[in-house]
């Protein structure tokens, strides 16, 4: 028998049983990457206006798949990332639960979209095509033309919009609408033009402006809906209203909706003319107004978002229940009263009035933040007042300029002392421009189907003040406004002009975005007085393939300098304090795997 080593003493070295070494761990050694299997269909159809939820099969085989109970762990840890490209405007990729949400809009009709799945572990990926159809259900009668007319390197087209069930409340169905539609003439063979949608104020008619670089649609609405829609019975506005009077032909016992069919006869003019004219291009869809027509084009590309490149709206009103009393009564015919929040029909069963309050909208509602806006609003105009833009909403506490920096929305925003119906005393006419417009800017210019950057919190941004300077009483219809024509008497706090996000661009040429990369150049231009750099938060819009997952980390570099940034709650990307210069510098973010 062996002898036993006293406890507490090694036994000598030769007595020892060596212990077996480890063989070298080599990278030939290790089992070969398998890549993800991906099932996805060959083809899905669905409706206009029905929703439509395809979840994804997905299987990292290196990842052993688990077992009930668990008896190992995974051969190895999976980096699998599920990814979405070329989905139709309006749908939604929900990486996490591998699932795609969609709902077509009533003009997407007709068309179909070849939608890549890529399934990435990191080293190996697999990809799947499946085609979406959108068929189209909803045929309202298309407008008809009454006139045309040559105007100065454009045919302007005089049009009756003829009216069905869709479009206007069932009995006011057949009513006709005036439109305009200008084109550009003649039209090069190969070229496409931009559209741009002008939405006329309050008791005004369709512009006529055209122009050789553009397609215009003016539609009209003539009974002033601020470009929205009423109650499908015509007496759903007074507050008094018994609750269950039926509505023209709703069930039994519901109060009416109020769907938006001035919103609707505009989105069917926008159809037509992508449909009948071939040179009218889909991916640049702009929509303008002021007044009246800033609130429905604000309201309709945010909304709306899906089929719009930008938005330009003009002394305009975001929060519906912040009107001036006057407005309120008379948009409580139609909508009925704010109190009663009348629902407009779509499954959430969101009242009408807080659809509306595009606070709500940017807090809620990705697409909404992936818009770009132009916002122009002025301290002494006393019809749509400056607290249009800098009170809080009683639904989300918050202000339209709070709601854009904190959403890190793309925007540049202008306020000055004008009035509703004319220019600055001192700075006079686009003081804030520089001679940029995103429609046609070769350098810095927008497409529905391509990226760009928010800027917001920027370190140079101007004071717009949230109240009132002490100078003046609250009126309710005029806020604190002064006398347009007389400098410095505005009653409105802080700067009595400036900008937030002025001076700042991207060049939408040279951004790249990839899976794993993205990369966008950045500068100042060079009416910024000072002093640089410009600090500014920056957020990456309408990404096409550098989605990222809630909480994932990003990689990034600008110049010298460079960090790591979260990905939010919603999966948006902002890289925070970047300091630009008047020279172009190139943000690069990187994914992580």
């Amino acid at each position: 028998m062996p002898t036993p080593t006293p406890r507490g003493v090694m036994p000598a070295a030769a007595e020892r049983s060596p212990r077996p070494s480890p063989p070298p761990v080599r990278i030939d050694d290790r089992p070969p990457n398998l890549p993800p299997q991906l099932a996805a269909p060959a083809s899905l159809v669905v409706d206009e206006r029905e929703t439509m939820v395809v979840t994804l099969g997905v299987y990292d085989p290196d990842a052993e798949p688990p077992t009930e109970p668990p008896t190992k762990p995974p051969t190895k840890p999976t980096a699998l990332r599920v990814f979405a490209l070329g989905l139709p405007p309006g749908a939604r990729w929900d990486e996490g639960t591998r699932t795609l949400h969609f709902r077509p809009d009533f003009i997407q009709g007709g068309t179909t979209w070849p939608v890549t799945f890529v399934a990435d572990d990191g080293e190996e990926q697999t990809e799947v095509t499946t085609t979406i159809e959108v068929r189209d259900t909803i045929r309202p009668p298309w407008p008809r033309i009454d006139q045309r007319e040559p105007a100065r390197g454009t045919t302007r087209l005089w049009l009756s919009q003829v009216t069905d069930e869709f479009l206007d409340a069932p009995h006011k169905a057949g009513r006709r609408f005036p439109a305009i539609v200008s084109r550009p003439d003649p039209i090069p063979a190969g070229r496409r033009f931009p559209v741009l949608i002008l939405l006329h104020g309050f008791l005004e008619d369709p512009r006529l402006t055209g122009s050789s670089d553009a397609f215009v649609i003016s539609p009209a609405d003539p009974a002033c809906t601020y470009w929205w829609g009423y109650a499908t019975d015509d007496t759903g506005g007074p507050a008094d209203r018994p609750a269950d009077r039926p509505a023209d032909r709703p069930a039994e016992g519901r109060p009416p909706v109020v769907p938006p069919y001035t919103q609707r006869r505009v989105l069917h003019l926008l159809e037509w003319v992508l449909e009948h004219e071939p040179a009218a291009d889909p991916e640049r869809v702009f929509v303008a107004g002021r007044s009246m027509g800033g609130a429905g084009a604000a309201t309709l590309g945010l909304l709306r978002a899906r089929h719009f490149a930008g938005v330009d709206a003009w002394l305009w009103q975001a929060i519906p229940r912040n009107h001036r009393p006057l407005r309120i009564a008379q948009l409580t015919t139609h909508w009925g009263a704010p109190e009663r929040d009348l629902g407009d029909g779509e499954p959430d069963g969101l009242g009408v009035w807080d659809r509306m309050d595009l606070t709500r909208a940017l807090l809620e509602q990705p697409q909404a933040r992936n818009q770009w806006l132009f916002s122009r609003h002025g301290k002494d105009d006393a019809v749509i007042h400056f607290g249009a833009a800098v009170l809080p909403s009683p639904l989300s506490g918050i202000s339209l300029y709070e709601a854009l920096q904190d959403t890190g929305t793309g925007h540049l925003v202008v306020w000055d002392e004008g009035g509703h119906g004319g220019w600055d005393p001192v700075l006079g006419a686009r003081w804030w421009d520089e001679g940029w417009e995103p429609r046609t800017d070769d350098t810095t210019f927008l497409r529905r189907d391509l990226a760009f950057v928010g800027f917001s919190n920027a370190s140079h941004d101007d004071d717009p003040g949230d109240g009132g300077n002490d100078t003046r009483p609250w009126d309710d219809h005029r806020g604190y406004a002064g006398v347009m024509s007389r400098p410095n008497d505005t009653g409105w706090a802080g700067d009595r002009a400036g900008m937030l996000g002025g001076h700042l661009r991207w060049d939408a040429g040279a951004i790249v975005d990839q899976i794993d990369r993205f990369e966008v150049p950045l500068r100042g231009t060079q009416g910024h007085p000072g002093p640089w750099p410009i600090t500014v938060d920056v957020t990456l819009r309408r990404v096409q393939r550098f989605a990222c997952r809630p909480g994932e980390r990003v990689d990034w570099s600008f110049g010298e300098r460079s960090g790591e940034a979260t990905a939010d709650a919603h999966g948006e990307l902002t890289i925070a304090d970047v300091p630009i210069t008047a020279q172009w510098q190139t943000l690069i973010v990187v994914r992580r795997w």
